[in-house]
């Protein structure tokens, strides 16, 4: 309604009317609707003025009926000859201000019996810009979710309880919170924090008896006598933090010497096997792994607790990604390891700079993180004429830009051979003109060239939206509606299914207990589709039975075995076994993935025993010729063959008479040219000329001209090569 500029024709139409009782009635009615298209609109400052206008029109015109009542009362009575009484003005059932969530029902609709009552109305509920609250781990009463349309948006200055699930606590470490509604939004912002379980000790005691702790809350320990802490002494104290303890508490002997720990991926500039008290030790990692202190080489000392910082050397991962402006990416992870890609995408009239995808690799990432920018400032692929290809090709072009454009050897450039892109919108092209026996030998387009004109159609047709590029032809877009929205496994809408939603409309998911939400909570109507609805990831359920075949045993004790998606838990040989000699600092540690918990194995302790021959692997070999035995802690290293894509370690190690599990090598997508002809693809010119794809790797593809995708209805795709196989998108011809 408001996107068809019909507020603007209500508002021509109350300035139409006059003072008469009809048009009275037309000004109560219009001001009644104009109150719910506010309901959905709260940005609309013209809106707001024309009210404002309008309030002051008809205040003025009730203050002159009344003024004109009093004095015709006066008239007749002088003519009459009787007492002058005046009247007593009727009193208007007044709606609280203190329920701006007003909305137009029948059953109320006798409190709106007065205009100037109804737009002062409009004007409070255009002034409500808080929203329903997404609290991760919390939630607000149930009620609210259930009548969201008639609470929300609220007022400034509303105030909001929220409480957090069991096992969490606000910021203050309460378990309820409060906020309230301000010009910016909630304030301050509903989030609720994971609490501490109190850890395990040995060696020493804590004080209190407390089992779980809130955040902010502090715990202190002593160790025992011939113990220490980390810093030295004999006491200290842990912090409970939104991530965790601040530190772990532990209590260690005191030495008089330190050996010198099995180091892998690296070597020490000694071969002392133990040094004394206040020593030091220096150290330097292989390429790609850094020291415990992120660097390449290291110094360490000898302390009364032990090393000053334990020698490791740890595979070098890229960096956390930050919020970029206008978009996002996924998924969204606090360490990225070597092989992760990850995807870019921008809001509505935005556009990824460069590449849209970009791979964690030992050295960082690449291509580097791009941003999103107003397509205002870049211009489409440059419009391409018949028989021309350009001369240097670009991924992204911005305002300034200028592309140079030449004819095929037997046609005539007319024109600027010269395009420059200005305020989004490129100058016009040249035009390629042949003669009739130029036109009988000239050899047909090459796929390269017919990319580009089709590319350049493509972006006509399909990003209207996206550019300021006038195209030859008008697009007409309808307003689809769409239908309920889709069912999630383990989770669902939070407010009441509607059989039908407008173009624009957007609904909120939630998950059961224990189940994560991953993706965006909010999704929207789109033209009839619905954009990406979340996933409830599952939560962990130890199985005492697996702890027990794999000889381990929960290192932090706690009553409920559920751990959710994501979390950290943390295993312990039973006595008398130990963990498998890996090159992972904590064996011990797994993560709760998609409900599925990878428990670690402890072995009986034995004496030590030396390998075999390590084993072989497929579309892979060892870097160098194998030996037929090994000592326990040699290693070993692999290399794939051409274009295969290593999975796991590079490196195995012998333990205890057993190899470490060797790593994969996955094949390579080959490209079909059978299978593109027989789904009428062509691709894309940036991957030209490339006929293996790694595993992992995304591969464009566009359709062939005049085709469109059949399940999508689109002509652009990226496609992602899994195991060596790549499923090509099909188009068809249009009109078919």
């Amino acid at each position: 309604m408001a996107q068809s500029r019909a507020i603007f024709t209500i508002f021509i139409l109350i300035r139409s009317c006059n003072r008469s009782v009809p048009c009275m009635d037309v000004i109560r009615y219009s001001v009644q609707v104009l109150l719910n298209v506010s309901k959905e609109i709260r940005s609309m400052p013209r809106t707001v003025t024309c009210i404002q206008s309008l309030y002051k029109l008809t205040a003025r015109k009730h203050k002159m009926d009344a003024e004109r009542t009093l004095v015709k009362q006066r008239t007749n009575t002088f003519l009459s000859g009787t007492s002058f009484v005046p009247v007593t003005p009727l009193r208007i059932k007044t709606v609280s201000r203190i329920k701006p969530d007003w909305v137009l029902r029948k059953d109320n609709m006798q409190e709106i019996v007065d205009p100037l009552q109804a737009i002062l109305m409009v004007m409070d509920t255009l002034d409500k810009p808080c929203d329903l609250p997404h609290i991760e781990n919390g939630k607000i009463a149930q009620y609210y979710y259930n009548f969201k349309s008639y609470y929300f948006p609220m007022s400034k200055e509303k105030k909001l309880s929220y409480s957090c699930t069991v096992g969490y606590t606000t910021e203050t470490g309460t378990q309820e919170g409060r906020i309230t509604c301000t010009a910016k939004g909630w304030s301050p912002l509903p989030r609720c924090y994971k609490k501490c379980n109190k850890p395990l000790l040995e060696n020493g005691f804590f004080y209190g008896t407390e089992i779980y702790f809130k955040i902010q809350e502090k715990l202190q320990y002593k160790c025992n006598p011939g113990y220490h802490t980390p810093s030295g002494g004999t006491e200290d104290t842990v912090q409970c933090q939104p991530e965790g303890w601040s530190s772990q508490p532990s209590c260690a002997k005191k030495f008089e010497s330190c050996q010198v720990p099995n180091l892998h991926h690296g070597s020490y500039f000694t071969a002392q096997q133990e040094l004394r008290l206040n020593e030091t030790l220096r150290y330097k990692c292989d390429e790609g792994y850094h020291t415990a202190g992120g660097n390449t080489t290291e110094e360490v000392v000898c302390l009364a607790h032990g090393w000053s910082l334990t020698p490791n050397c740890t595979k070098i991962t890229c960096s956390s990604l930050s919020a970029i402006a206008h978009g996002g990416f996924y998924p969204v992870k606090k360490i990225y390891e070597e092989g992760d890609v990850v995807h870019f995408f921008c809001e509505e009239s935005y556009s990824v700079s460069e590449f849209d995808l970009i791979q964690c690799y030992y050295f960082g990432w690449h291509p580097s993180p791009p941003v999103c920018e107003d397509v205002k400032n870049k211009c489409a692929p440059p419009p391409l004429p018949p028989h021309a290809h350009i001369i240097t090709v670009r991924r992204t072009y911005h305002n300034g830009d200028k592309v140079r454009i030449q004819c095929q050897s037997t046609f005539e450039i007319r024109g600027s051979e010269e395009i420059q892109c200005e305020k989004g919108k490129w100058t016009s092209p040249p035009l390629c003109i042949g003669t009739m026996d130029k036109q009988g030998s000239e050899a047909p387009p090459s796929l390269e060239e017919q990319a580009a004109v089709r590319a350049s159609k493509t972006y006509h047709s399909e990003d209207m939206s996206r550019s300021n590029y006038l195209p030859p032809y008008p697009v007409l877009e309808m307003q689809q509606n769409c239908t309920s929205p889709p069912v999630i496994k383990n989770g669902g809408v939070l407010s009441p299914l509607l059989t039908s939603y407008k173009n624009g409309s957007s609904v909120e998911y939630g998950c059961q207990r224990y189940h994560s939400l991953d993706g965006p909570s909010t999704v929207y109507c789109n033209q009839g589709n619905w954009t990406e609805q979340p996933t409830c990831l599952e939560p962990c359920a130890l199985n005492v039975t697996d702890m027990n075949s794999n000889n381990i045993e929960l290192k932090w004790r706690q009553e409920e075995l559920i751990f959710l998606h994501g979390d950290l838990v943390e295993f312990e040989c039973k006595e008398g076994y130990s963990f498998l000699q890996t090159t992972i600092p904590s064996p011990g540690r797994t993560h709760c993935n998609h409900g599925r918990l990878k428990y670690p194995e402890c072995i009986m302790q034995a004496t030590t025993e030396k390998c075999d021959s390590p084993p072989s692997i497929a579309n892979g070999a060892l870097t160098l010729p194998p030996l037929t035995q090994y000592d326990s802690g040699s290693s070993v290293q692999y290399a794939c063959s051409d274009y295969h894509f290593l999975q796991g370690s590079e490196r195995i190690y012998c333990s205890e008479g057993q190899w470490t599990s060797p790593p994969v090598c996955i094949e390579p997508c080959t490209l079909s040219q059978n299978e593109m002809e027989k789904n009428n693809v062509l691709l894309q010119g940036f991957y030209k000329n490339q006929v293996h794809f790694y595993h992992g790797d995304y591969v464009g593809f566009y359709c062939k001209e005049n085709h469109f995708g059949a399940e999508t209805g689109t002509t652009l795709f990226q496609v992602q090569c899994k195991r060596g196989q790549l499923a090509y998108p099909r188009c068809i011809e249009r009109g078919k």
